[in-house]
C-alpha cells in the first residue's frame, strides 16, 4: 500500500509534523510504504526519513500560488499512484489537497484535522462547501477538532501516540540535565511549542515575573522557535530575569529535557489536542492548562485546568501551591494510565496497520 502524507506546513519539530512522524516510524514499512510533501523539511528529519525508507517530496506556493500548487501535487500523486493521500491541517483550506488527488484519480482522499481554529477565517468558510464534497474519509486528533472542521459529518479520532519510552521518567537524565544547565536547586517551569500569538508566551511571561517575584528559585526553560521569540525576550529583559529564563530553540532532546523540568505551564489561547501535554504526563510531570485547551487532554490527574480569564499573578499562586513530588514514585502508574487511554504509538501503529486507511 502506498501512502502519501501531506504536510502543509514546514516538517520540522511541531505537533503536527511530530504526530504524523511517529506513526511512519513505528508502523510496518513492509506492509506500508509511506511518503511526505512538505513546503520545507529539516535536514535532520529528512535523513531519518530516508532511514526509514520514506521519501520527502518538496512542493511550495501553497499559500501564494494555490493553483500551481494543485497542478504540481496533483502530477505527483498522479505519477507515483498512490493508494491514499492523507493532508493534515485545520481548516477547509485542505480541500486544495482533496482536489488535486481527486484529479489525480486517488479513491481514498483523508483529511486529518489537527486544530480547533482557522487562520483564514474567511477562506475556510468560502471554502467548506468544496472540502465537504472532495474528502472521503474524515479523521481528527480529538473530538472538539473534528466537531470544528466536519461538524455533524462522521469523522474518526486517530489518538497522537507517542512513544512511552522516549518520555518516561528517567533519573540519571534529570541530574545529567540538570547540572549541565545549572538548573540544581532551581524550580524548573517548562514550556515547548512554537513562539505565536496561539501559544501565548506573553502571558507566561507574566505569569512567570510574578513566581519570581515570590521566590528566586524559579527558573524557566522555554523550548520552540517563531515569530514572536524577539518580542518575548525583549520583554523578558525589560522585566530585568533574563538571568532566569532559558531559550533553548528548537530541539530534538524534548525527551530528555523533559526530565529536567518541575511543572509544566501551556497558557494557550485555542488548541486542537496538543501532543505535548502527552508527553508531559508521559514524564510525570504536573500540568497548568488553559481553559480553552480541550479537556480531552486530561489523561491523569497531573493536569489543572485555569481560565485565562483570570490574572497572571492567580496562575502564580496556583503554580505556588504544586508540590514538587518524587516522579520515581508515579512514573509506572501514569505509564500505564496513558496506554490504557490509548497513546502508546506502538500499539496505535499496530491497530493502523490492521485497517485499510492509514
Amino acid at each position: 500500500m502506498k501512502v502519501l502524507n501531506v504536510i502543509t506546513s514546514p516538517l520540522m519539530y511541531d505537533g503536527i509534523s511530530m504526530s504524523v512522524l511517529n506513526y511512519f516510524y513505528n508502523i510496518d514499512n513492509k506492509k506500508v510504504q509511506m511518503e511526505f510533501v512538505a513546503p520545507f523539511v529539516l535536514e535532520d528529519i529528512g535523513k531519518k526519513i530516508k532511514e526509514y525508507n520514506g521519501k520527502v517530496h518538496i512542493i511550495k506556493g501553497r499559500k501564494k500560488q494555490p493553483l500551481k500548487y494543485i497542478k504540481k501535487l496533483s502530477a505527483l500523486i498522479k505519477e507515483n499512484k498512490y493508494d491514499i493521500v492523507q493532508a493534515h491541517g485545520s481548516s477547509a483550506i485542505l480541500s486544495l489537497e482533496m482536489i488535486a488527488a481527486k484529479k489525480a484519480g486517488c479513491k481514498i482522499r483523508v483529511a486529518h484535522c489537527h486544530n480547533t481554529k482557522a487562520d483564514h477565517k474567511l477562506i475556510d468558510k468560502f471554502l467548506r462547501p468544496i472540502f465537504y464534497k472532495t474528502y472521503t474519509h474524515a479523521f481528527a486528533c480529538g473530538e472538539e477538532a473534528g466537531k470544528w472542521l466536519f461538524k455533524n459529518r462522521k469523522f474518526e479520532i486517530i489518538n497522537n501516540g507517542k512513544d512511552i519510552e522516549e518520555y518516561k521518567y528517567n533519573e540519571d537524565i534529570r541530574k545529567e540535565y540538570r547540572k549541565k544547565y545549572n538548573l540544581e536547586n532551581k524550580i524548573v517551569i517548562g514550556h515547548v511549542g512554537n513562539f505565536n500569538n496561539q501559544k501565548n508566551h506573553d502571558f507566561l511571561i507574566d505569569v512567570f515575573y510574578n513566581l519570581v517575584k515570590q521566590n528566586f528559585k524559579y527558573y524557566l526553560v522555554l523550548i520552540g522557535k517563531g515569530y514572536t521569540q524577539p518580542s518575548i525576550e525583549q520583554k523578558v529583559k525589560t522585566l530585568g530575569i533574563e538571568d532566569k529564563v532559558l531559550f533553548v530553540g528548537k530541539s530534538s532532546k524534548v525527551g530528555q529535557w523533559l526530565q529536567a523540568m518541575d511543572i509544566m505551564v501551556l497558557p494557550s489561547k485555542f488548541e486542537g489536542f496538543p501532543l505535548v501535554l502527552v508527553e508531559w504526563q508521559i514524564a510525570g510531570l504536573p500540568c497548568v492548562v488553559s481553559d480553552r485547551v480541550t479537556k480531552e487532554v486530561k489523561l491523569t490527574n497531573l493536569v489543572q485546568f485555569i481560565s485565562l480569564d483570570k490574572e497572571p499573578e492567580y496562575w502564580a499562586r496556583k503554580i505556588r501551591k504544586i508540590q514538587i513530588q518524587d516522579r520515581n514514585l508515579i512514573k509506572d502508574k501514569v505509564v500505564n494510565q496513558i496506554k490504557e487511554k490509548g497513546y502508546d504509538i506502538k500499539e496505535n501503529a499496530k491497530r493502523l496497520d490492521r485497517k485499510s486507511v492509514v
